[in-house]
């Protein structure tokens, strides 16, 4: 199963699980089975946006690359004499040479591409990412063309989308992505013209590059100065209740998020001092 489809720990219950991927998904359903499965498994490469194993339940193992999965002897293991609490009959050979079986469930936990099956005349999914038109919306589904901030559709601003920015505290920033789309559509604020739409989305694309990065905020302030250039938008026009302005991040949450930063950055110290050798 994909992570996406990943719901509840319970039926989980005592099974050895692998996990392909180590970035936040994986991580935050490692330690969610952790208390109650047998052994889990979590399968690394080295990516850039891993997280580091000690984030790993006290039964949660990271371990290389996989390299290739085969089935165990199918005379001893067939399908009908399997009950469902059995592991499943394969072997799992990583790129170091080393094995794993016993397991009983598989969760890909490799991140997602974005799609919409519903707008396929904004899709162009043979479009090279680097090259796209102005009215393109989603070519290899690393990135999300032609957006106003991540929001508004540029040819079309009466499509907007909240929730496309990563490495961010999710919630907190989608949040003031609603209030300015609530803004915009209720009347009280106002988007700036095409053309100038147009050349700040230029100059965002030529400092980040294509593709899934474009919409990271990982980069130190990068979060911050993001809502606070939808705040102090909303608010030139008297803010999203009329003489009520719109309030940006407190002092407790800017320090908060300094704290965490610097918590991540001890916690990735791993893979430049002691990154492990598959």
């Amino acid at each position: 199963m994909h992570s996406k489809g990943y719901r509840r720990p319970e039926e989980f219950l005592g099974q050895n699980v692998l996990l392909i991927g180590a970035g936040v998904s994986s991580t935050d359903i490692a330690r969610e089975l952790g208390p109650i499965t047998g052994s889990i498994y979590q399968s690394s490469r080295g990516g850039q946006w891993d997280l580091t194993p000690e984030l790993l339940p006290e039964n949660g193992h990271r371990i290389g690359e996989i390299k290739s999965f085969f089935q165990q002897d199918s005379r001893a293991r067939s399908p009908k004499s399997m009950r469902d609490t059995d592991p499943m009959p394969i072997t799992v050979e990583l790129k170091n040479g080393d094995q794993i079986s016993n397991i009983h469930r598989i969760i890909v936990c490799t991140g997602y591409n974005m799609s919409f099956p519903f707008l396929r005349q904004y899709h162009n999914d043979k479009a090279d990412s680097n090259a796209v038109s102005d009215t393109v919306l989603v070519t290899d589904g690393t990135q999300m063309h032609n957006l106003h901030k991540d929001i508004f559709y540029i040819p079309d601003p009466s499509l907007a989308f909240v929730g496309v920015p990563y490495y961010t505290a999710t919630f907190t920033l989608f949040e003031f992505q609603a209030i300015a789309v609530a803004a915009v559509f209720s009347g009280r604020a106002k988007l700036p013209g095409a053309a100038s739409m147009r050349q700040e989305y230029g100059e965002r694309l030529k400092q980040k590059g294509a593709g899934r990065q474009f919409h990271s905020l990982k980069g130190e302030g990068e979060e911050v100065a993001y809502a606070s250039s939808l705040v102090d938008w909303v608010n030139q026009y008297n803010g999203y209740v009329e003489g009520e302005l719109v309030v940006g991040h407190s002092d407790e949450w800017k320090q908060t998020k300094l704290i965490h930063l610097e918590k991540i950055r001890k916690l990735r110290d791993w893979k430049e001092k002691d990154k492990p050798v598959f």
